[in-house]
């Protein structure tokens, strides 16, 4: 009898990793996300200027953000160094996302495809290049977690 496809798929090399350190990823950062609405809606509420709540809740998420996906998503331990890759490597997606934006709203396109394009080429270019920033952490010192 054949295993289930999932047991068989997983063996395959790039299956293995998207199966763990994408899930873990889009864990992390899903849960950053609910974690800015919620500090972005106290700080509103307590009537706190809208730029400045945007500030604060952006800043402690991007903090928090950069320590769980390098104990979370990619199982390194974080270093202050890692903080400023992942600061980098998100306003290099900021940009990124800002030009396709530019791009998607001078040919008149739907603001919900904006928002949606945009945010996949974020969340994909910020997975690629903090799983590499943060996997080259591991190579240059870092004994491996398991799992």
């Amino acid at each position: 009898m054949r295993a289930p496809l999932f047991r068989r798929l997983r063996h395959l090399g790039p299956v293995r990793w998207l199966n763990h350190s994408l899930v873990r990823f889009l864990l992390v950062g899903g849960l950053g996300e609910l974690l800015y609405l919620l500090l972005f809606m106290v700080a509103s509420r307590a009537g706190t200027p809208t730029l400045v709540a945007i500030t604060v809740a952006g800043g402690i998420c991007l903090l928090l953000n950069a320590v769980l996906h390098a104990r979370i998503s990619f199982r390194v331990r974080f270093q202050r160094q890692l903080l400023l890759h992942y600061l980098l490597i998100q306003a290099a997606c900021l940009l990124l996302a800002l030009g396709l934006g530019w791009i998607l709203k001078r040919q008149e396109s739907p603001e919900v495809l904006v928002g949606l394009a945009t945010m996949l080429l974020w969340s994909s270019i910020s997975f690629l290049l903090t799983r590499w920033s943060f996997q080259r952490a591991r190579t240059s010192g870092q004994p491996a977690r398991k799992g």
